[in-house]
């Protein structure tokens, strides 16, 4: 029987030292190879064709969610692993929306990350604890935000939001969250869409209201 065959996606060589060698130590898992950029995973992920990817939330140029959304688009079959420290409702529910397989908070320890690998090996799926508790407290939840304008935002969204709304420019956003101008002037139009305005003053607005800022 084959190995199921692993690829690690992570900004950081202390995680991905770490990771790969809990992972040498499960049999019947091979890790192929890690990446640190998710640019060059974008490329580089669909030439390996690997069974699982695992692969960290915050990341400069490209995060963990918005890389596995590429990514399945050219490899449906894709079973991902999403690793964070995110456990709000907003991140958890995108996850689910783009087909994470596992759910995984940085702080776990070896025995959880074993168990997160063998299920999603199988065609299961797998959440940490407390991401379960979110997922428990789904209903409540929407209950007390199904007023809230933010709720059709992405966690990046609302980051984009934020700092939009403490008067940043655009350069000054991109530089702090490690991405491309291009990308930030997608996120602006994106907010606009969403939240139905059509100037800066308007997200401004909505960002008060909600809350996000002072």
């Amino acid at each position: 029987m084959e190995n199921t065959r692993i690829i690690i996606v992570d900004d950081h060589q202390l995680i991905i030292d770490g990771l790969s060698r809990i992972i040498q130590d499960i049999s019947g898992f091979e890790l192929i190879t890690a990446y640190h950029d998710p640019l060059e995973a974008l490329q580089k992920v669909p030439v390996w064709k690997p069974d699982i990817l695992l692969v960290d939330f915050e990341m400069p140029h490209l995060n963990g969610l918005d890389l596995i959304r590429k990514l399945k688009q050219q490899i449906p079959e894709l079973k991902t692993v999403l690793l964070t420290m995110h456990l709000d409702h907003a991140t958890v529910r995108e996850a689910l929306s783009v087909g994470v397989n596992a759910y995984i908070l940085k702080n776990l320890d070896e025995f959880e990350l074993r168990i997160s690998l063998e299920k999603v090996s199988k065609g299961q799926n797998y959440y940490s604890a407390p991401v379960t508790e979110v997922l428990n407290s789904r209903s409540k939840s929407i209950q007390k935000t199904s007023h809230s304008q933010l709720e059709s935002l992405s966690s990046r969204e609302r980051e984009v939001l934020k700092l939009i709304a403490e008067a940043f420019s655009t350069k000054e956003i991109a530089n702090q969250l490690s991405l491309e101008i291009s990308t930030i002037e997608s996120h602006r139009k994106s907010l606009m869409r969403k939240l139905n305005v059509h100037n800066v003053a308007g997200l401004v607005r909505i960002a008060v209201q909600e809350g996000l800022v002072s």
